[in-house]
């Protein structure tokens, strides 16, 4: 998830990782600087967290997105033949992930998320992190969201 503003040029990024059931295990929040157009934003933001779910060697894990174009990037080159050179970039930090998939995902079931990654910007959260859990201040966004994200 992320949230760009184009007048400063500032990305919020965060992610959220589930387990099966739909649990919180891990989330994080990252800010971006000098971040020009919405796709360098999407494109930055996604590389981020794939990098980060190397990292922290999950093998297997559905990559959840609200934007189309990425996810279309993904499932259907062909169709978003102009972002090959995303498509490329991203299948690369892909590369040492066993097991992956893209899907759309709604707004309301990334709500969490999304207030994490808006408060980079509206909020002036620069510092980035890595965290165990839900973040205390969402708990009730993340467990509102539960049953939608593990398909309940």
């Amino acid at each position: 998830m992320q949230h760009w503003r184009s007048m400063i040029q500032i990305l919020g990024a965060a992610w959220v990782l589930r387990d099966e059931s739909g649990q919180v295990r891990l989330h994080s929040r990252r800010a971006f600087s000098r971040i020009e157009t919405k796709d360098e934003a999407n494109l930055c933001a996604t590389r981020w967290a794939v990098g980060c779910m190397r990292d922290h060697h999950i093998n297997q894990i559905i990559f959840a997105a609200e934007v189309a174009e990425l996810v279309g990037v993904i499932n259907r080159p062909k169709t978003w033949s102009s972002y090959a050179f995303h498509r490329a970039d991203l299948l690369v930090s892909l590369q040492n992930i066993r097991d992956w998939k893209f899907t759309l995902e709604t707004h309301s079931s990334n709500r969490g998320v999304s207030l994490i990654a808006q408060s980079v910007v509206t909020c002036n959260h620069l510092l980035s992190y890595v965290a165990f859990g839900a973040s205390f201040w969402l708990i009730d966004f993340f467990d509102n969201e539960r049953p939608l994200a593990s398909g309940a």
